[in-house]
Order: C-alpha cells, then structure tokens, then sequence
C-alpha cells in the first residue's frame, strides 16, 4: 500500500480529485465519460505534468475490451454501463464505446492506495472483485445499494475490513434511518435535519467546502463512530424497509470501511 495515494474512482467534475490533492495526496484518476475525461486533461494539467496525478479515461469491467457506455446528456453523475440508470427519469442520454480494464490490472500499474473512492454508477463491484484481501487499501468508500447492501458489506468484509461507516451524502452525517423516515410535519423534520447535520455533520474541512455531489470526507476523517458488520448491516437493514415502504429514499448513501 502506498500512504501517500488515493484512487478517485468516478472522479466526474473533479471535485473530490480537487480535494484529495489539497490533502498533499497523489491521486489515480478514473473517469469512462469521455467529454468529463477531456475537461479534467485540462483542469489538471499541472497536476499531471508535476507527476500528482494520473487520468485514466477508460471504464471499470471484468476484462479489457471496449463496451458500450451511456452518457446521460442531462446529469453527467448518471452516465453508466447500465442504460437504465443513464435514463433514469426520462433523462436524455446517448451511446459511446469506451477502454475498459480490470480493476486489478490498474492496482498493478499504479499500486495500492490508501484510500479508493469508488463511485461508478452501478459497477463498484467490479473494483471490489480486483482488491486481494492481502493487499487491500486502508480506507474504502463505495455507493449504498438500496437493494444490495447487506451484498456490499459481506463482500467488503470478506476483503478484510472489519469497521463501517454508513453516511447520509447529502450532509455527511452517520445514518439516521428514523430521521430518513420522519415526514410530518414537515417544517419538524426541516429543524431535525438542520440541528443533526450543524451537529453531527462534516460539510466543510480546514477551508474546503465540499460541493453538492461530492464524495465529501474519507478515512478518520468521516463523522460518527465506526459499526460493526451486524450493526452496519443492521442500519442498513432499517433504511432497506423505508425505501422499499415509501419507493425511494430520496437520498443516497455511501458506505466507509476499514480494517
């Protein structure tokens, strides 16, 4: 493992890139959007050129070729492998070819990080099948599947990793299923979730502000204590109930581990 790198697995705009180099980190980028993989060349061109960061435009799969990929016109976060998420909600949306790779490969190109953010719309699981439980980074962040949670959390632990963290990516607080489930009166709620997020949430670190969509903070640096497998599965298990309850959280999650 390599203390000094992150993977910006799904960098879209690049804010999180942005961020992780603040941090004095070098950072592994990987974007399959073609036209967002351009706009980054240039955002960080002196980045690249000093050596800090590599880009990789090319999409995550379980071997190297070329795939089809949806680019979703509308909100460039939904572009994916998966039509039906590129379209979701009538967004417009269109078809390109892109490299793909193995995630396993890219490990070996460019080593082992500390930390590996992997936000690919559907396809984390193909960075998750590449990681060897004994070479594994120190912190990794994935998207919550609503549906596939517990899925998620059994294959992390099965890398290796023992203490987890899930939290709300609107604020960056630690999951609260009875607040996500809390609807009246409204305006009740609204105060909740302004006191819990000023509270227990992280929306800034030394100056840097994270941005609407962003992956927020990594590592130690999360709010909230670290679960256990059965508890992690446990939250997740509440707010699986909600959604399945009410047809949609309205608000997505993202799930933290470590050793």
């Amino acid at each position: 493992m390599q203390a000094d790198l992150i993977y910006d697995v799904g960098v879209n705009d690049g804010s999180d890139s942005s961020y992780y180099l603040g941090k004095g980190f070098r950072v592994v980028g990987i974007e399959a959007h073609p036209g967002l993989a351009q706009t980054l060349q240039q955002r960080f061109s002196s980045e690249i050129a000093a050596g800090r960061y590599t880009l990789l435009n090319l999409g995550v799969a379980d071997q190297d070729g070329t795939m089809p990929f949806w680019v979703c016109d509308d909100v460039s976060e939904w572009s994916s492998f998966n039509r039906d998420i590129a379209s979701r909600d009538g967004s417009r949306h269109h078809e390109v070819h892109v490299s793909t790779r193995p995630f396993i490969h890219i490990l070996a190109e460019h080593g082992v990080p500390y930390y590996c953010k992997i936000d690919i719309e559907g396809n984390d699981r193909f960075c998750l099948d590449g990681i060897s439980p004994n070479d594994a980074p120190a912190f990794v962040s994935i998207e919550m599947s609503h549906r596939n949670g517990s899925r998620d959390l059994a294959q992390l632990e099965a890398l290796g990793y023992r203490r987890f963290k899930i939290l709300n990516q609107l604020n960056f607080t630690p999951a609260l299923p009875w607040l996500v489930s809390l609807s009246r009166p409204a305006r009740v709620k609204r105060r909740l979730d302004r006191f819990y997020s000023s509270r227990f949430g992280k929306r800034e670190d030394e100056g840097w502000v994270f941005p609407p969509g962003s992956s927020g903070p990594f590592a130690d640096g999360t709010p909230g204590r670290w679960q256990s497998l059965a508890q992690a599965i446990a939250t997740w298990g509440k707010l699986k109930k909600i959604s399945d309850k009410a047809g949609s959280l309205n608000v997505w999650f993202d799930i933290h581990a470590t050793r």
